[in-house]
């Protein structure tokens, strides 16, 4: 997520806020007693120098994020977003690399204790190609989860038309971007939701498989809203009018704008998975860092939040993605991005059953 997206600490809570944050943490036991300790960086997965030769494989100078989802067929798909490459046209404009706004790799690495590797990319022969294309009505469009359902692959996007203060930015739409050939391309965006009315609680969004369900955990554009819930039969992801929406105890059918928070603000970037090591549901998300919550139920009721990774160590750092393959034991790793240098990183953090 390149330009101005790196979040600020001190924004004072509305009475909207407040209320979004008592509703999500009015029943919540202390986050603490599942996390053993601070997160700590394994390696560094992108740009000169790192583990992968990205640049020279891929054409990727620097990116961020890394959403990371099993593809069903025993790999991992890794979503990133603004990224920079070397470019002739670029240099003959005198600047030194060019922008592409999503690109997408693959792993299949278990041993993630020394880093991940990347075995290929996504988006033809030759470098990692962008895959999907703004119009002039978009500066970017940056994806935000991924989830593989019914033999297809989804991507959730953001189309991205102002960036505004740090942290903050404005979308014309959310949406669902499908694959059917495993993630080479996303040809068909669907489930659009304008950045209008409930659905502005959408634009931002991590999904997750759960007894036949797929839940989104929605937020606004940038990184200041409260976080919320929709669900969905598996067959039907791709049918606006068959999500159900968490209103304060139950579900309500069709009617985003009565989602209430289960999460408070302010929340970035987050991803959420169930962690069969702990046997709770786990999110991590842009809080001041990293910030870890855990939870019985989908729904809730979510921890307060435990600072995983301070925002000031190391300086700059956001968009923390759980890797889907590091959810059965006492160490749970996840990307990272840092603003400084504009890379990707592997962390770990360990966990502890009370």
């Amino acid at each position: 997520m390149f330009s101005l997206r790196l979040g600020v600490k001190g924004i004072a809570l509305g009475a909207a806020a407040i209320t979004a944050a008592a509703l999500a943490t009015a029943t919540a036991p202390e986050a603490d007693a599942y996390v053993a300790g601070r997160g700590s960086m394994v390696a560094r997965l992108t740009g000169p120098g790192a583990m992968n030769d990205t640049l020279g494989k891929y054409n990727i100078l620097g990116t961020d994020l890394g959403i990371l989802w099993d593809n069903g067929q025993n790999e991992v798909l890794a979503a990133f977003g603004d990224t920079q490459s070397f470019d002739g046209w670029s240099i003959l404009h005198g600047q030194l690399f060019h922008i592409r706004s999503n690109v997408l790799l693959r792993s299949r690495d278990r041993d993630l204790y020394n880093g991940m590797t990347f075995t290929g990319h996504a988006g033809g022969m030759g470098y990692a190609k962008r895959l999907i294309k703004p119009t002039h009505r978009e500066i970017t469009i940056v994806p935000t989860g991924g989830i593989s359902v019914n033999g297809k692959q989804y991507m959730g996007i953001q189309a991205v038309n102002l960036w505004g203060d740090a942290g903050r930015w404005q979308t014309r739409y959310g949406a669902l971007a499908v694959s059917g050939n495993n993630g080479e391309t996303f040809p068909r965006i669907t489930a659009y939701r304008p950045n209008y009315k409930g659905n502005r609680k959408f634009q931002q969004v991590a999904m997750m498989k759960d007894r036949g369900f797929v839940y989104v955990y929605g937020t606004p554009s940038g990184r200041y809203g409260a976080v919320y819930l929709a669900r969905v039969p598996e067959k039907k992801i791709e049918d606006l009018g068959a999500y159900e929406y968490w209103s304060v105890t139950r579900w309500v059918k069709n009617a985003p704008s009565a989602a209430t928070p289960i999460m408070s603000a302010p929340t970035g970037e987050l991803s959420v998975a169930y962690n069969r090591y702990l046997g709770r549901y786990v999110s991590l998300a842009t809080r001041d860092g990293a910030t870890m919550r855990t939870s019985p139920n989908p729904e809730g009721p979510w921890t307060a939040g435990h600072n995983i990774v301070p925002g000031n160590d190391p300086i700059g750092g956001y968009a923390p993605f759980i890797h889907p393959w590091s959810l059965d034991g006492p160490t749970m790793f996840f990307t990272y991005s840092i603003w400084h240098g504009y890379q990707v990183y592997l962390m770990r953090v360990n966990l502890r059953r009370p």
